[in-house]
């Protein structure tokens, strides 16, 4: 039995999908700021500040994706939606590397976070077919994977991604957590000869959310302890530990989640779909005359 009450809930939290997006934009964007503008070699607070910040905005994004591919009517339209927009800004990455002659591997256009939450979602639609279908699960996980195997200094890792293995390890610890407890939910409800729906009602918020924080904490320590084994491996992201590691305080905001969608029409969903390029555009081209990109 499919359980979704994902827009009954009462308003007893505060930030719906749509105050969630704009305060990971926000953060998403000084995050770009620092890399873009900001030295690390000349103002190494002000860099690890700002950047430190910014690392909250992903699981955030992670955790509406894997909200969305679970309640979304059309699960095939919206991963083809993130396929689109992850592969426009790649190939306009490899574009601009060609124009200005920036190496692959230090290109900020190439590798982007729409390719994790494609990769994530597409793994949790898979897994949640629960049937033959779900086999083919493994060539997303393989290719988040392999987007942390180096090939060569310039051109940086195999396949390109944003937060490679941590994410996708992320996406299968929310689906994993949750789907655990709707199990023992739905059993319960039967050993009590109770209406299911209205059991998980009462507590999807609260549960889903505790669940979705404590597997982003999980994940955040597995990575980090996988850091202290071995710092020089490739499936650690990019300077995970200190400055992602921050990353961690996204789930004060998903605890803060009340589980509705909010302000919501298609201009303002394609607007948050295209803030992102739009914004790396933007400071890209500022950056060029004014920013770190002077410098290549």
């Amino acid at each position: 039995m499919e359980i979704d009450s994902f827009y009954t809930q009462e308003k007893k939290y505060v930030l719906n999908s749509f105050y969630l997006k704009i305060i990971a934009c926000l953060l998403m964007t000084l995050d770009h700021v620092a890399l873009l503008f900001v030295d690390s070699q000349l103002n190494p607070n002000l860099y690890f500040a700002l950047r430190a910040i910014g690392k909250i905005s992903f699981p955030i994004f992670a955790y509406l994706s894997f909200e969305s591919i679970n309640r979304s009517k059309h699960p095939v339209k919206y991963l083809l939606t993130l396929l689109a927009f992850s592969l426009s800004i790649d190939i306009f990455g490899y574009i601009f590397s060609a124009i200005k002659k920036i190496t692959i591997s230090n290109n900020p256009f190439i590798g982007n976070v729409f390719t994790d939450l494609f990769l994530g979602t597409l793994t949790i639609y898979l897994l949640k077919k629960k049937k033959w279908i779900s086999i083919f699960a493994v060539f997303p996980v393989a290719y988040a994977i392999l987007s942390n195997l180096v090939i060569s200094q310039n051109y940086g890792t195999l396949f390109k991604t944003d937060w490679g293995t941590f994410s996708i390890c992320l996406f299968i610890l929310f689906f994993i957590t949750r789907e655990a407890y709707h199990f023992s939910l739905l059993k319960k409800a039967n050993d009590l000869n109770v209406d299911v729906h209205s059991m998980y009602q009462e507590q999807i918020v609260m549960y889903d959310n505790i669940l979705a924080s404590v597997s982003l904490i999980f994940n955040e320590l597995l990575f980090y302890l996988i850091y202290k084994i071995n710092n020089q491996t490739t499936f650690i992201p990019n300077e995970f530990v200190p400055i992602g590691t921050y990353s961690t305080l996204a789930s004060v905001f998903i605890l803060l989640n009340n589980g509705k969608r909010g302000y919501d029409n298609k201009f303002i969903r394609y607007s948050f779909y295209c803030y992102y390029p739009l914004h790396l555009i933007i400071l890209g081209i500022f950056s060029l005359f004014f920013g770190i990109l002077k410098n290549f």
